[in-house]
């Protein structure tokens, strides 16, 4: 269902899951802040929760804070001491909606806002239904304790909606089976498999309808028109910037929608969402940004047809001249005597 995306190494998130860090590590026996400052940071750079710092360099952070104190489950003990509003928007958004679908929803809609190197996914079947979550960043240390602790504040997210008592079918986690499993089984009382390709927690349908105790219907469309506000600032700037990444992307070979979606730091799943709610498809932009690039190269270059063809990326000059075809309503040779500047 999940799989391991492509992101941007300059992915952000902000700190608020780990915000308990430095007391958790101390209380594990180590000084935080010399782990801290040996990873960057400061302590005090995790007092804001909306504060955002890159993935990678909070991978370094969890890495030696395993490293120092010896837990080889410190992102398990890191999730349970999280809160859903440690995620921001999206975490406020879960706990005002009026029941669990809404609640997961929203997560999956709006975690972006929180995290740009991470993707919440949600597959309702016919019986369960499976939330996940990916990672997308190259390179990331300490990915397992990463994984652990999504988990957990995912599992800790469906306790507070459905109750203390509510147990998943499974859980699926993306690491390495630990030495004890005692504190995973302890902790999710349910069937554990490591080793996974994925990260999940699936659960019976029926859960879906369970209201949410702190559904508030006014605060929950407050926050939907904030989130919208926060997407669409977003969207404007893609928007804004699109067909320049995109002619760029055309002369570099390098114009894939992954690629460009790198270039923004977001995931390939957001930037089609960012597209689509702008009332446009990958498809169509790379089509507008393949015209401007073709016709310049027309206009102030002599190379053939076939090579500008191969440089818009079609497999052959005939792809090219069907395009130019319908855009121009003429051929390329005829459109360059018209409008070459040489």
């Amino acid at each position: 269902m999940i799989s391991q995306g492509h992101c941007s190494r300059d992915a952000t998130f902000r700190v608020g899951p780990l915000v308990n860090l430095a007391s958790l590590v101390q209380s594990l026996g180590c000084d935080p802040d010399s782990i801290f400052r040996q990873s960057g940071f400061t302590v005090k750079d995790f007092k804001d929760p909306d504060h955002k710092t890159p993935y990678l360099q909070g991978g370094q952070l969890l890495a030696n804070c395993v490293e120092a104190t010896g837990c080889e489950e410190l992102g398990l003990l890191l999730g349970q001491l999280a809160e859903a509003s440690h995620l921001g928007l999206a975490g406020f958004l879960m706990r005002a909606a009026p029941n669990v679908k809404h609640a997961l929803r929203a997560l999956v809609e709006n975690l972006d806002l929180h995290d740009d190197g991470g993707t919440a996914t949600l597959d309702i079947g016919q019986d369960y239904t499976c939330l996940g979550f990916a990672i997308q960043v190259p390179g990331l240390l300490a990915v397992d304790q990463a994984y652990d602790l999504a988990a957990v504040m995912l599992y800790n997210v469906m306790k507070s909606l459905c109750g203390p008592d509510w147990v998943a079918n499974s859980v699926k986690l993306p690491r390495r089976e630990p030495d004890s499993w005692r504190p995973y089984q302890q902790f999710f009382r349910t069937t554990l498999f490591f080793n996974s390709t994925e990260c999940s927690i699936t659960f019976n349908n029926q859960c879906l309808e369970h209201d949410s105790p702190y559904a508030d219907a006014l605060l929950y469309r407050y926050l939907e028109q904030g989130a919208a506000l926060s997407h669409g600032l977003q969207h404007h700037e893609i928007m804004e910037e699109l067909p320049g990444v995109m002619r760029r992307g055309i002369l570099i070979q390098r114009f894939a929608a992954r690629d460009i979606a790198d270039s923004f730091g977001i995931h390939e799943r957001t930037l089609h969402r960012r597209l689509r709610d702008a009332g446009t498809s990958f498809r169509t932009e790379l089509d507008a940004a393949r015209k401007s690039v073709g016709e310049q190269l027309l206009r102030i270059t002599s190379l053939p047809v076939y090579d500008i063809a191969s440089a818009l990326g079609y497999t052959d000059s005939s792809g090219f001249i069907r395009a130019f075809q319908r855009w121009n309503k003429t051929s390329p040779s005829l459109w360059r005597k018209r409008n070459s500047s040489g």
